[in-house]
Parts: structure tokens; sequence; C-alpha cells
């Protein structure tokens, strides 16, 4: 497995929020993990963005996993820069996507879909969804 970039978003010290973007062969993997509380995150992972505008295109990518059952929280100042990052791995890639998400998780459920913009005929002919229980 091969990170290609990440972000971090700390507070008070601590590292709280981590997304992370690997590739393994001619897959692709983004994973969000910790809580999203701060009002601008777009300020701690601009670069993350950045990134991914400059390293996906032209990568060879026959599939994605986008992994939120690591993400605790996210508040709505965090909703869009899950939506940029989702935007801009769609753009980049054109094969399937998976996209895992808690299934006990009432956030996941129901705002994950609108987020990921399944109501667009062509995103939801390739994405799927993985409901994964809890630990």
């Amino acid at each position: 497995m091969n990170i290609l970039t990440y972000g971090e978003i700390m507070d008070g010290g601590a590292s709280v929020f981590h997304c992370v973007v690997r590739e393994d062969a001619s897959s692709l993997f983004v994973t969000f993990s910790g809580v999203v509380r701060v009002d601008n995150p777009a300020r701690h992972l601009g670069d993350l963005l950045t990134e991914l505008r400059h390293i996906l295109p032209g990568r060879t990518v026959e599939a994605t996993t986008l992994d939120f059952t690591e993400l605790e929280f996210c508040n709505s100042n965090g909703f869009y820069i899950i939506m940029d990052i989702i935007e801009i791995v769609y753009a980049a890639t054109t094969g399937p996507v998976l996209v895992r998400r808690l299934e006990e998780d009432d956030w996941q459920q129901e705002t994950l879909p609108i987020l990921l913009n399944l109501d667009e005929p062509a995103v939801a002919a390739r994405t799927s969804l993985e409901n994964v229980s809890e630990v």
C-alpha cells in the first residue's frame, strides 16, 4: 500500500481527524477517521485538496473505496470539505466507487448519500454502498 497524500486537523495539539489517500496496484483507498468540529476545516486540509487535484488525474485507477467507518463525527462545516474531497476523487477517476459506512450511524445513513450526490445518475451508476457494523 502506497500513501499518496494525507491531511489532518489538529485541535489543542492533538490530531483529531485524518484523511489518508492510498493506492494498491490500480485501486484507490480514501479513509476518513476521527472528528471534524472546527469552523474552517479547509484551512487545515487545503494542502490535501491541492495535492489530490495534482496527483489523481492521469493515474490508472480501476476501483475506488471511500471509507467512512472510522469517522466519528462531522459538523456541518466538515460536510463541505468532505464534498470537496469526494468531488475531486469522482472527477479524477472513472471506475466503480465503493462507499463503506457505518450501519448504525444516522448521519452516515442519511447525510452521506447527499454529500456523495447520489441523486446524480452518473454518480449513482458507479457507486455502491457497503454497510458495516461497528465493532
